[in-house]
């Protein structure tokens, strides 16, 4: 029940915002606060009455190390839908930081360890109506705060394709699980490349939807204007397929905007001669690009001009400085609203979590050590900024992030996608187990300098395998019109059906 707070304890809190307040006046307000009691108390009784009942359902197990050799499962389970839709007979992975009633949720992260889920997201109630069947929690990176895969707790994912390598991340079990061949589809959850990252250095297809396309009900929020969860599959159609069934507004989400859904299945059977695509030249030849990338998504550009499809180069400048906007937004974003705010966005009409941001609260500021280094670095940086820039950081790059999204609209006016490379480099080695905190954090966040900017103007992003080197998968990445989902599908498509990449 609801704590009244004390005249001393209105004190202290006054020292902490360098308030003046009397000892007359703390008293004050000592009393005015037990006026507010009873709302309080009668709330806590409210929200316990209506708490979501536990679903009668088989609660699974922790995956066998046998059952497990890349490290991409964290959880697993079988729990069939009841209806028959697109996705019966099928069965798939949920990333970790997704909500799957009576199944634990920790987000990659010890510093989850013991929730359990009360109740489905949204896109989770979705595939169990349309007959799918989920077969477990993959593995997510410590909080989702690295595009590589080396941070996960308790163990890295490893690459199937060389399990030396980073398998990326944030979703890396995902990636892991469908090129290991355990399951065709799974969820992923994208806000700086962690859908795409992963599909391109592990060889699947992710798509990163529209910003507001796929309700986020229930998913485990980094900052609001960037969260988005897409599907990733072995090929096309199985993306085509999950993102049929998880779009469109649930009611729940303000992220989301009334937006017709378009038949995509039915999008990759249109001819692909009538797209225009530009070769985005800013996103090749940049400081980390390797010169192996950029020839192979040349040279498959190359083909699928020859087959018929009208290829342009285009010029984007923004596109040079997209990074940095969208680093301004994230490292500061993501720091007061998942830890300042533990993970609640406060003005904010949609569905809440209480009992999942009870638990977050509790676990991290009772025992803030248990962080993953690289929220640690982001935490201090972001309070650095507060304390000597105010939050103006922030609102510079929110407000130039309209004029950032207008540039890559102007030139999709002209094109129907746009075309680079996904990561600019093919999957590196994991880091050693004793790697510092200087290379544990490059390595989760060297590779998004052409994927993080597509978060921040929320426009549809497809990876797609286009080939290998030395052994290594390469992703082509296409990006669309907002909520035309269709048209990148279709490019995609088209590119897998220039080779067999579904066998890389």
């Amino acid at each position: 029940m609801f704590e009244v707070p004390s005249q001393s304890e209105f004190e202290r809190l006054a020292r902490k915002f360098g308030l003046t307040l009397g000892a007359e006046e703390a008293a004050a307000f000592a009393r005015l606060a037990r006026g507010l009691k009873p709302s309080y108390d009668r709330l806590a009784e409210l929200a316990e009455a209506r708490k979501p009942a536990a679903q009668p359902r088989d609660p699974g197990r922790a995956p066998s190390a046998a059952e497990n050799p890349y490290g991409a499962w964290a959880w697993r389970c079988e729990i069939a839908g009841e209806g028959r839709g697109l996705l019966s007979g099928m069965a798939l992975g949920i990333k970790d930081n997704i909500c799957v009633a009576g199944l634990p949720l920790r987000n990659g992260s010890r510093t989850m360890d013991g929730f359990v889920a009360a109740y489905d997201a949204t896109v989770v109630t979705r595939i169990l109506a349309a007959g799918g069947t989920i077969f477990g929690k993959t593995v997510c990176e410590d909080l989702c705060f690295s595009g590589g895969s080396h941070t996960s707790h308790p163990a890295p994912v490893r690459n199937p394709r060389n399990p030396r390598r980073s398998a990326g991340g944030s979703s890396s079990g995902s990636a892991a699980a469908i090129v290991a061949g355990d399951v065709p589809i799974c969820l992923g959850g994208d806000q700086g490349g962690s859908i795409r990252t992963h599909s391109a250095w592990s060889g699947c297809v992710g798509l990163k939807p529209t910003h507001g396309l796929v309700p986020y009900t229930g998913v485990f929020s980094i900052e609001p204007s960037l969260d988005h969860c897409g599907p990733m599959g072995r090929s096309v159609e199985d993306v085509a397929r999950l993102l049929t069934v998880i779009a469109g507004p649930d009611g729940l989400d303000p992220r989301q905007r009334p937006q017709a859904r378009q038949d995509y299945l039915d999008a990759l059977g249109r001819p692909v001669e009538r797209l225009r695509i530009g070769v985005l030249e800013q996103g090749f030849g940049r400081p980390e690009s390797e010169a192996a990338t950029d020839d192979r998504v040349r040279r498959v550009l190359a083909e699928l001009a020859s087959s018929g499809v009208e290829v342009e180069s285009v010029s984007i400048p923004w596109h040079l400085d997209a990074y940095h906007l969208y680093t301004a937004i994230v490292v500061e974003g993501s720091a007061e609203i998942m830890f300042k705010a533990n993970g609640m966005s406060y003005g904010w009409e949609g569905e809440h979590a209480p009992e999942l941001t009870g638990h977050w609260a509790q676990s991290w500021r009772s025992r803030p050590d248990r962080l993953p280094v690289i929220a640690k670095y982001v935490l201090l940086m972001a309070e650095h900024l507060t304390e000597r820039h105010h939050g103006t950081t922030y609102a510079k790059a929110q407000r130039l992030r309209r004029e950032m999204r207008a540039a890559y609209d102007a030139a999709l006016k002209d094109f129907n996608v746009l075309a680079l490379p996904t990561i600019p480099f093919r999957a590196p080695e994991l880091p050693d187990d004793g790697a510092g905190a200087e290379q544990v954090v490059a390595a989760a966040l060297d590779m998004e300098g052409n994927t993080g900017p597509f978060d921040a103007t929320g426009h549809p992003a497809i990876s797609v395998p286009c080939g290998m080197e030395s052994g290594l998968p390469v992703g082509l990445m296409f990006v669309g019109r907002h909520f035309d989902e269709a048209a990148v599908l279709r490019a995609a498509r088209r590119v897998e059906m220039l080779g067999d990449w579904k066998t890389l």
